[in-house]
C-alpha cells in the first residue's frame, strides 16, 4: 500500500516518528521512486533545508493552531489545509 509505504518497519525502525538524522531516510517514498522520482525532488529537499536552518536561526517555530483538514482520497494521504502560526522561542 501507497499510503504504509514510508512507515514499513522492516525499512523504518520507529517507523511513526519522526527521526530527521535517521540514516535512511531518503528511502522514503514521497517523491516516487525509480524512473518514476519526482525531478524536482532535489530542489524540493533544498528548499526545505534552507526554511529550516532559517527559522533556526531566527528562533522561529510552527504551532499547528487548529485541527487539520485532510485530502479525501484513498491514494493520498495528505492535508488540505492546516491553521499554523510562527512565533519566537
Amino acid at each position: 500500500w501507497y499510503i504504509s509505504g514510508n512507515r514499513d518497519e522492516s525499512v523504518f525502525p520507529d517507523a511513526d516518528k519522526l527521526i530527521l538524522k535517521r540514516e535512511n531516510a531518503r528511502r522514503h517514498l514521497a517523491f516516487g521512486y525509480g524512473i518514476h522520482r519526482c525531478v524536482g525532488a532535489r530542489l524540493a529537499e533544498m528548499q526545505v533545508a534552507i526554511l529550516l536552518e532559517e527559522m533556526a536561526k531566527r528562533r522561529m517555530r510552527v504551532n499547528v493552531i487548529g485541527e487539520p483538514v485532510r485530502v479525501a482520497q484513498s491514494f493520498v494521504n495528505g492535508y488540505k489545509s492546516m491553521q499554523v502560526e510562527l512565533s519566537k522561542y
